[in-house]
């Protein structure tokens, strides 16, 4: 399978206060400065009046970033729209690596130095229903591409796939780390 657009979702540790609005002058800054390799970013919009939406949503040419908080799990979540060369893991790879770096920047910004994210667990997010159509199948496929990408990364951890995406949804699932020692940041 040739999927090109999908995400990762970095969960944001529970008891972590914030607004998604506080994100929105943090967004313009980061246009403003260019903040995200490789990235035109574009504009930020506030959808964070939409239950289960994307919250606030900073919007690229190659991708969206949002601040979300969907099934109530607040959460980073860096989407990929334009195609990347490489296989399915050097694709992988690199969505992987900006979400980890957008993570290091909200982290790293004065005004949410309070924001930390889990480092044992991520959601992996297909954007293409016409691809990778969300059944038994493409779930088991995809589930196995995403291990063999982690492997590559991380060659001495093991992985977990759960919390599969029900079949109205996008084809999605939670990625978690085997044991607690490990980390996704390092």
């Amino acid at each position: 399978m040739d999927l090109q657009k999908f995400g990762i979702k970095l969960f944001i540790k529970q008891g972590n206060i914030y607004s998604p609005k506080d994100f929105i002058p943090v967004f313009h800054n980061w246009i403003q400065n260019s903040s995200l390799p490789e990235h035109l970013l574009i504009d930020v919009v506030d959808y964070s009046h939409i239950y289960d939406g994307p919250g606030v949503l900073l919007t690229a040419h190659e991708g969206h970033i949002s601040l979300d908080n969907e099934h109530e799990m607040p959460g980073l979540f860096y989407l990929r729209k334009t195609k990347i060369s490489g296989d399915f893991i050097e694709r992988f790879k690199t969505i992987l690596s900006t979400s980890l770096f957008i993570a290091n920047l909200c982290q790293n910004n004065e005004s949410f130095n309070s924001i930390q994210f889990l480092s044992n667990s991520f959601r992996f997010i297909s954007n293409d229903r016409l691809l990778a159509e969300n059944n038994d199948k493409n779930q088991i496929m995809l589930s196995k591409e995403v291990k063999e990408a982690l492997a590559s990364i991380y060659p001495k951890v093991n992985w977990i796939m759960e919390d599969y995406s029900q079949k109205e949804e996008r084809l999605a699932f939670t990625v978690k780390l085997e044991d607690n020692k490990s980390n996704i940041f390092t």
